[in-house]
């Protein structure tokens, strides 16, 4: 797979809005230049973005991550994150991974902007981006920082939950991310775990896909 990406930004100076159009594959190797982008939009107080994903052929779990480690305070000031345009392969990812209780998605980067309020006579400014990026392959921070946000003491020690959701894809692999979640936090005599805590086990373990979750069950009870 090729570890290139292209990025170009226009704003609305009406409505507010910054339309960022990616092309290429947002992975690990790529994602820190996305995460620059929209770093940049948020220090400038651009808090309405739609990520126009037409030309994206792939997402990874870090690229993912840029999107939610950003979610909270572009919220927080009256903006959100809007992705539209997903083709069939990254909406699969997309909903797999439940996304779609986090980030919203649309067919369209006109339903995106109208979800905004946008009006189409609003003046589109091009903005300068990085366009040909092919960048050193580094680790996305934000994930980690979140995760440890989310951590709960349950009996005292990460590894026993680690352990609990891996037993409890044992039991049911189809279970999805906030089912095993739900179903831990019945569990708990003390604390609750959160969504993107069961996300960061089933990452670490090569688990996010339901396939391998299956095939990681069936293993288990082979052996």
């Amino acid at each position: 797979m090729e570890h290139g990406i292209n990025i170009s930004l226009s704003e609305r100076e009406a409505s507010g809005i910054s339309d960022v159009r990616v092309d290429g594959v947002i992975d690990t190797i790529t994602a820190s230049e996305l995460e620059q982008v929209i770093d940049s939009l948020v220090k400038r107080e651009r808090f309405r973005i739609v990520i126009d994903l037409a030309g994206v052929d792939y997402i990874s779990s870090a690229g993912w991550g840029i999107f939610i480690s950003n979610i909270k305070l572009v919220r927080q000031n009256g903006g959100d994150i809007k992705l539209a345009n997903m083709i069939e392969n990254v909406r699969e990812i997309y909903e797999l991974l439940e996304f779609e209780n986090v980030l919203r998605a649309y067919d369209s980067l006109d339903s995106a902007r109208a979800d905004f309020g946008d009006s189409k006579q609003s003046i589109k400014k091009k903005v300068p981006a990085e366009t040909k990026l092919i960048v050193s392959e580094q680790l996305v921070t934000s994930n980690h920082a979140r995760e440890s946000a989310e951590q709960v003491n349950a009996n005292g020690f990460e590894g026993e939950i680690e352990t609990r959701i891996l037993a409890l894809i044992r039991r049911d692999p189809f279970s999805t991310i906030s089912e095993v979640r739900d179903e831990l936090n019945r569990r708990l005599t003390s604390g609750r775990v959160g969504w993107w805590t069961v996300f960061s086990t089933l990452k670490r373990s090569k688990l996010l896909r339901r396939r391998s979750r299956f095939r990681y069950a069936r293993g288990f009870h082979q052996s």
